[in-house]
């Protein structure tokens, strides 16, 4: 069986992932001692999860992303614009949560909630992204 997701490169675009591990390294520590009533087991989880998708390749200078983390844990990848816009979600339950709405090019939104035991990003999302980078 052949696969259709890519495989996460943890040594891809080095400069914008650096930035993006720091930026989640930062959130984590706020989280940490921010929410106190979180589960620390889940939100290391999501840490954890947070740098493999950091880390991806998947985001570039065009679709640079904000990154937060919310009082349950989960990390939130987002960026904006006026082609549309990409949220992306890990919780640390394996699951990588994705819509990305292109504006100019409607046939590409796509969304999904993927099953990321495998830590494998989809083909769908790349694709989204790479579309919606296009529209820019």
């Amino acid at each position: 069986m052949v696969s259709s997701a890519k495989k996460i490169n943890p040594d891809a675009v080095e400069d914008i992932g650096g930035r993006l591990l720091n930026e989640v390294h930062r959130k984590y520590n706020f989280a940490r001692h921010t929410f106190h009533d979180l589960n620390r087991d889940q939100l290391e989880r999501a840490y954890l999860e947070a740098r493999e998708l950091a880390g991806s390749g998947l985001f570039n200078d065009e679709i640079y992303p904000d990154v937060s983390v919310d009082p349950y844990g989960e990390f939130t990848f987002s960026h904006r614009s006026d082609a549309g816009y990409v949220d992306i979600g890990v919780r640390g339950e394996s699951e990588l949560s994705y819509a990305v709405r292109n504006d100019k090019a409607q046939q590409e939104t796509r969304f999904d909630d993927h099953d990321w035991r495998d830590r494998q990003i989809p083909q769908d999302l790349f694709k989204a992204l790479k579309a919606l980078g296009q529209s820019l």
